[in-house]
């Protein structure tokens, strides 16, 4: 695009959320910004509230953009919003990202403790293009109407919301038992150091790539067929690159781990007994013949209950402890690698923002489909169990929304940090961005499923 030159049309502070890594979209959105005459001061990725409220009283800006990908990071916007009315400023604020939608900027428009409205306003925005048509409506006499509509929509959609808040069901489980418990190879966590990425790529999903990640979400007919031509041609491209600059290096620590449920907790009890118990009954049928290794819980999973329908919770796909019968639990997490973060990084630097998109979609997808792999072929075939049976979670997603479990999740496999150099930031995403950790359950009846408030994410996002 062309820049437009002149006098700026306004400030607009932009950042991506406190404990959110991503920002391929906030980045969108900077592009089309500045390049539509307004002056744009990116704060990066990560960035607390009081940093973001003092940089714009700082500008006098004329506006605030947020972004942010995972429900739990989005989190930081009511609070921004909070603080922003609490300190008596006037910043309109625009709202963007995956785990985000029109009803959840309508919801925080009304403050916490008043339930009165945010007179700036809020600003639900679908893509960077509603973010301009937004700011070129806050900058022009259509300001004062436009909020208006804004606010009498949210009072006609919402009244004054409710605060919502996930809490334990005394609920019992509707979940029948495994008709069979599968006996793992090994015990504990093993690394994947490389797969053969070749391999990996048979594992994309292409509907997903090319709708969610590279944009065609809305283009049907013969536009799409047309265009998904030339995402044939460019994905048969990059995955070339790829291959060549071995920008793409797929990864994994997987493990098998003695568990049992324990109301809504799942218990993961210490699997260095197993390993030493020379009986050869490794799982459930050592507690039938009274050879079973001396339990002692060393992790402990907590997960939500629906608060109505099927009642489901995670842990109800595992044995209950009282059952006597100890269950397995398989933890798989994979990256595509520090290069993939450094090639994207390279392209932006060097301003090629368009190539920089299609590269970070591969690069997420193929962190995905490096896990369908790790999971449908590693895992299910080490476990024994046929593909289509069971199911994996990710962490932020409904089932299994809070992110601290990854803290678990990397104490009992150390070797994530050790082989694959997969941190964690402070609010527990992973880094490099480009990386995925899951629960996997072998229960034949496991599916994904909704927990109140968070119905909406999961038709956003999908699970696993």
């Amino acid at each position: 695009m062309d820049k437009v030159e002149g006098s700026t049309k306004g400030t607009v502070v932009l950042a991506t959320v406190y404990g959110d890594v991503h920002d391929i979209g906030k980045n969108l959105v900077k592009t089309i910004l500045s390049n539509n005459g307004y002056t744009v001061h990116d704060l990066g990725k990560q960035v607390p509230a009081n940093t973001i409220i003092d940089k714009a009283q700082e500008l006098k800006a004329d506006a605030i953009g947020l972004s942010a990908l995972l429900v739990s990071t989005s989190k930081q916007m009511p609070i921004i919003v909070n603080e922003l009315a609490r300190r008596g400023l006037n910043y309109p604020v625009l709202i963007g990202g995956a785990a985000i939608n029109r009803k959840f900027g309508r919801r925080i428009l009304f403050l916490d403790e008043s339930q009165q409205p945010y007179e700036p306003g809020v600003f639900y925005c679908k893509d960077a293009f509603e973010g301009l048509s937004v700011m070129d409506k806050l900058v022009s006499s259509e300001h004062e109407t436009f909020l208006q509509q804004v606010i009498t929509e949210a009072y006609d959609e919402l009244g004054k919301p409710k605060a919502q808040k996930r809490s334990r069901s005394a609920a019992t489980s509707t979940v029948q038992p495994a008709p069979s418990i599968p006996t793992p190879p090994f015990w504990g966590a093993k690394t994947i150091h490389d797969m053969p990425l070749e391999v990996v790529f048979k594992y994309l999903h292409k509907p997903e790539l090319f709708r969610l990640s590279w944009g065609a979400t809305n283009t049907h007919g013969e536009a799409w067929t047309k265009l998904e031509k030339e995402f044939e041609a460019r994905l048969a491209r990059m995955q070339k690159e790829a291959l060549r600059d071995k920008s793409l290096r797929p990864q994994a620590v997987y493990g098998f781990f003695p568990a049992n449920r324990d109301g809504d907790d799942l218990i993961i009890w210490d699997w260095k007994p197993f390993i030493n118990d020379d009986v050869g009954t490794r799982h459930a049928s050592s507690a039938a013949n009274g050879n079973r290794p001396p339990l002692t819980e060393v992790a402990r999973f907590s997960f939500p209950r629906q608060p109505n329908g099927e009642f489901l919770c995670l842990s109800d796909y595992f044995a209950p402890v009282e059952s006597g019968v100890v269950d397995t639990v398989a933890l798989q997490v994979v990256t595509v690698g520090e290069p993939a973060s450094a090639a994207f990084e390279s392209l932006q630097t060097a301003d090629n923002y368009s190539e920089a998109y299609f590269f970070h979609g591969l690069a997420v997808q193929t962190a995905e489909a490096t896990a369908n792999y790790v999971n449908r072929v590693v895992v299910n075939q080490q476990m024994g169990i046929p593909n289509g049976q069971g199911k994996r979670y990710s962490w932020g997603y409904p089932a299994c929304p809070d992110l601290d479990d990854h803290a678990i999740v990397w104490k009992l496999m150390p070797q994530i940090v050790t082989d694959l150099g997969v941190t964690l930031t402070e609010s527990f995403q992973l880094v490099p961005e480009q990386s995925t950790a899951a629960i996997v359950v072998h229960h034949p009846d496991a599916k994904y499923y909704s927990v109140g408030s968070l119905d909406r994410t999961a038709q956003i996002l999908g699970e696993g």
